[in-house]
């Protein structure tokens, strides 16, 4: 019976968690978990990291960025598990993606900006204009933005937004161009925790939404392509099965790369903007909201 810590920064990743747990018992892998979860306070962290630490876990399986570096900073030996943190070189938890090199190795949720523009394209082939509202004070918010930006080139017209802290939302109906065609939300925890009042903006002037959040296209978003959690956390199952019953190395086990990322529409939303969502994604969708 192995001994597992998990250690989230909110319920977000509830989705990671459970195909963790799922994998783990496809794979036999007997296991009790301890639960730790910072309820949103990035400072609580450290603290409960150092709780799984003296509790003698065999393993930590980190949910976010935040807690990932938590873990990581433990003067410990024990190997850690993380997803889906967006770009774990850039955040200095891996070396390189092939080879980590440390006691911490995962499954990114990186969906390639390529593709996400490709998605854009195909679901609004219309779009000349598109509006990007990130918060700069997000380490992934500022990669994907910057990932998006090189993808973007010339398809269409880019016009970014940028807020400091929640309460920039507001400024929304002051800042909001206009003349866009719809509106992307690159990943980022006060986005995606403030949505409701982003659409309430964009509503006004009949602008789409294109997150990067897939809870967020059942609140009103048109639609996102995204990884799925559950399939990342079945992944580090996977990844968990070779540190634990195979005696893999952690520092030699490669990140995990999302490569059959999903298509989330919202029908409902389609429709109330009269917008015809294309057949060739509908039948791609793995969801489609009515």
């Amino acid at each position: 019976m192995f001994h597992i810590g998990i250690l989230q920064l909110t319920q977000n990743l509830d989705d990671a968690v459970r195909g963790f747990k799922q994998g783990l018992k496809e794979l036999s892998v007997e296991a009790d978990f301890h639960y730790f979860n910072a309820d949103g306070n990035i400072n609580e962290l450290p603290k409960l990291a150092q709780e799984l630490a003296e509790l003698n876990v065999d393993l930590i399986f980190a949910c976010s960025t935040p807690a990932a570096k938590a873990a990581g900073n433990l003067v410990t030996n024990i190997p850690v598990l993380f997803t889906p943190v967006f770009d774990p070189i850039s955040v200095n938890l891996v070396d390189n993606l092939e080879f980590p090199g440390g006691k911490l190795t995962g499954m990114s949720g990186m969906v390639n900006a390529d593709d996400k523009v490709k998605f854009i394209q195909e679901l609004l082939p219309n779009v000349k204009r598109l509006g990007m509202l990130y918060h700069t004070e997000d380490s992934n918010s500022l990669i994907e933005a910057s990932n998006f930006r090189k993808a973007v080139t010339d398809k269409f017209a880019l016009s970014e937004l940028t807020i400091t802290c929640k309460e920039d939302i507001s400024l929304l109906t002051e800042t909001l161009p206009q003349d866009i065609d719809a509106l992307f939300l690159p990943i980022g925890r006060i986005i995606e925790e403030n949505f409701a009042s982003i659409a309430y903006y964009t509503d006004a002037i009949d602008v789409p939404i294109i997150t990067s959040h897939a809870p967020n296209v059942v609140l009103g978003s048109l639609g996102a392509l995204v990884a799925n959690h559950a399939m990342l956390g079945k992944a580090c199952a996977k990844q968990a099965h070779q540190i634990l019953i195979e005696g893999k190395d952690v520092k030699a086990i490669p990140v995990g790369i999302t490569d059959k990322p999903e298509i989330l529409l919202n029908a409902f939303v389609a429709d109330n903007l009269g917008i015809e969502i294309p057949a060739s994604l509908l039948a791609k969708a793995t969801e489609v909201y009515e």
